[in-house]
């Protein structure tokens, strides 16, 4: 771990995919002097949890075009930061709906091909065609992004801190923000379990810890931590393996393939439980509870996949805003507190968006359009004040972090 400086340019709270994206756009595209400070070692957080899944289907423009970009820099790794790999598995994506979901699926497909995403309908035999394991009695069809599969949450952050760190920027983990200093209505810096660290600009980009530190300065964000349960499970060898990456809109069953013949799961509930420890692991009963839901899912839409041992079960929270986007923008919006940038909310589209996020915060906090040869992305439909004026944004299958 680097030395803990006294005084930086910028502190970005958070090592996450979101953190680790920003404070390497923030080094690269810029002189300032940057620290990346987590209480967690690198990847010890929320995103060393996370589904690993990546898709460019959402429900309107603004997230289609941050998910695009976020799929090109994920493609040109060794220009957009030459450090190690972000670990893409391109096996497709494929969300399945029945009728009451289709007008949904048909206006996302058409926006999305109306931007150049490569993706369509399908429906009957195309689906089969696709994946031979599921079962498409009772769907109405399917929206296919042959792009989409998934990455290596792990290989992608330490490939931004180590960009980062070549940059010049500060790598701080394990460091603890205790607090955001705030002098004359305008941030001063952090204090840290090893001292304070002087800075006229800190982002927060803390994920489910958001509020701990936001809410003793008066800044009011409407973010709660809601449990996820994720499984692991390894398919009989010799069977028929899953091949894509699947969403059942009917059963809210999210699967896809990870190494050898494993797959990863998850069955959510009607409701994600509101939690107070992120990475608290849920309850025997839960995950017994998460155990039923997956094995009813299975049955219905992948009833040839055999499954023949559990592997491992993990339980974190997403941060979830009140429309499931991200908030993003300056705090001042909101609050009387200058410097203070948020990039929290993420409801669990964090790590397709990250790429693009970090290049959009880093062009925000120097004042720019846009950074390098990232197009300029107007994000202000995130803007932190958007909930007090009910102007939310746009699902098109009700709030859920299918978005």
């Amino acid at each position: 771990m680097a030395p803990v400086p006294s005084e930086v340019d910028a502190v970005v709270i958070g090592a996450g995919v979101i953190g680790a994206s920003i404070g390497y756009q923030l080094a690269r595209h810029s002189d300032l002097r940057v620290a990346i400070v987590d209480a967690r070692a690198p990847v010890g957080g929320i995103s060393g949890r996370t589904f690993g899944q990546i898709r460019q289907h959402y429900s309107n423009e603004l997230m289609v075009r941050i998910a695009q970009r976020g799929f090109h820099c994920i493609g040109n790794w060794d220009s957009e930061v030459g450090y190690g790999d972000p670990g893409y598995a391109r096996l497709g994506y494929m969300l399945l709906v029945t009728s009451d979901q289709l007008d949904g699926l048909q206006y996302n497909i058409d926006l999305g091909r109306g931007l150049g995403v490569d993706t369509r309908f399908v429906v009957g035999r195309e689906i089969t065609e696709i994946e031979p394991l599921v079962n498409a009695d009772g769907l109405a069809g399917g929206a296919y992004e042959p792009d989409g599969g998934f990455i290596d949450v792990t290989k992608m952050v330490l490939s931004w801190l180590t960009a980062a760190t070549a940059a010049g920027a500060a790598v701080l983990a394990p460091v603890a923000v205790d607090q955001i200093l705030v002098s004359g209505g305008a941030v001063a810096g952090v204090a840290t379990s090893a001292g304070e660290i002087r800075a006229p600009i800190v982002i927060a980009a803390t994920g489910a810890w958001a509020r701990d530190l936001l809410d003793p300065l008066g800044v009011e964000v409407p973010v709660e931590r809601r449990r996820l349960d994720m499984a692991v499970f390894s398919q009989r060898p010799g069977a028929p393996a899953l091949g894509t990456c699947i969403t059942d809109g009917n059963s809210n069953l999210v699967i896809r393939p990870d190494m050898g013949r494993h797959v990863v799961a998850v069955a959510y509930p009607p409701e994600m439980p509101v939690v107070d420890d992120p990475l608290a692991d849920a309850s025997e009963s839960d995950h017994s509870a998460h155990a039923v839901r997956l094995e009813a899912a299975i049955a219905e839409r992948l009833p040839e996949m055999s499954v023949v041992a559990t592997v491992s079960t993990t339980s974190g929270a997403y941060d979830v805003s009140p429309d499931y986007h991200p908030i993003l923008g300056w705090a001042a919006e909101i609050a009387p507190v200058d410097g203070l940038y948020l990039a929290i909310g993420l409801s669990g589209h964090g790590l397709k968006l990250s790429p693009a996020l970090g290049e959009i915060v880093a062009a925000h906090v120097l004042g720019l359009e846009c950074v390098g040869d990232a197009p300029a992305i107007d994000t202000r439909a995130l803007r932190p004040s958007r909930f007090a004026e009910g102007d939310l944004m746009h699902l098109s299958y009700g709030p859920s972090a299918r978005a």
